[in-house]
């Protein structure tokens, strides 16, 4: 039973966050139980007024330099400053789709007595049919609640990289984590993939994690090929680093996936015709995304094999 409402802290790293920003402080202060929650805004040196939006919603900000920003700690920052029990994480873009998100998540991480968990997110309602079908794909777009603990340290080591990676999916999209459990596992200084890492540390650590699907979040992105070839780039990177993940290790497989991919993606809209501009952009533009995401897994799992350096970026 949830007993206070002071003990809940939000931290949410910005970077010209525009109307996305307003629309999620504006949910925030709505919130049940929870609407004088502490807000903490971390922002990267932005020119569009961000700051000033979120001194309005009586959130504090703290600016830092773009060349600042890092995944991992730039959060630990935000973290540090907060003076709640627990701490809810959130991306400028995501916003809960009702008044209960922060209850039920709060609620179901004190029932569960877990040290962190994370919310569901389904797609924005303009997202292109692909991108809604990926979502919803997505674990963390599944409407099955999950509790995540390491029973036996001996099968989790022995299990797959895919496997121990999906035991650790964590997403700070939309997140809480106790501060308590924060102070013992900070999250790693990592460009990329620090909610991931965290679980993993965490989970290694005797802590149990959550995943609520009574807590929702829209968010969802239509990205260029170029995003997504960098996207998959650094999380593939990350996942070989953590997980010796190596889904696709050769050129030859890459092709094949390219092309499988491809296919499948054809026959998902020829199922689903809408026979509009974004049906048909998305039709064409099948064949960058899919090759930009073979290309993607296969080179960043190499370079993190081959020890080569990950670039830091504040666009993923």
């Amino acid at each position: 039973m949830i007993k206070k409402s002071d003990f809940l802290s939000i931290v949410i790293p910005t970077y010209n966050a525009g109307r996305d920003l307003r629309r999620l402080l504006c949910q925030l202060r709505k919130q049940y139980h929870f609407a004088n929650a502490e807000i903490i805004v971390i922002d990267s040196s932005s020119t569009d007024g961000t700051p000033e939006c979120a001194k309005s919603f009586n959130a504090r900000v703290i600016s830092i330099s773009q060349n600042e920003f890092n995944h991992g700690a730039t959060r630990n920052l935000g973290i540090e400053e907060c003076n709640g029990e627990l701490v809810c994480l959130f991306t400028q873009d995501a916003l809960p789709v009702n008044d209960k998100y922060l209850f039920s998540l709060v609620e179901t991480l004190e029932r569960e007595d877990a040290a962190g968990g994370f919310a569901r997110q389904i797609p924005m309602n303009n997202a292109t049919p692909l991108v809604k079908r990926d979502v919803q794909r997505w674990i963390a777009g599944s409407d099955q609640p999950r509790t995540m603990h390491i029973d036996s340290p001996n099968h989790f080591f022995s299990a797959s990289p895919m496997e121990r990676y999906l035991t650790c999916v964590f997403d700070n999209v939309s997140s809480i984590i106790r501060k308590e459990a924060w102070d013992k596992i900070p999250f790693p200084h990592a460009p990329f993939g620090e909610d991931v890492e965290w679980a993993y540390r965490a989970l290694c650590n005797g802590y149990k994690l959550i995943y609520e699907p009574k807590a929702v979040v829209q968010h969802s992105h239509q990205r260029s090929a170029q995003y997504t070839y960098k996207r998959t780039f650094v999380d593939h990177y990350r996942l070989n680093q953590l997980f010796g993940l190596r889904i696709i290790p050769s050129r030859r497989k890459a092709l094949r996936s390219f092309m499988i991919s491809s296919c499948k993606d054809w026959l998902y809209l020829a199922q689903n015709p809408q026979w509009d501009s974004d049906w048909l952009k998305s039709a064409c533009s099948i064949p960058f995304h899919a090759w930009s995401s073979a290309w993607g897994q296969y080179n960043g799992a190499k370079a993190a094999a081959c020890g080569a350096p990950i670039y830091q970026s504040r666009d993923v």
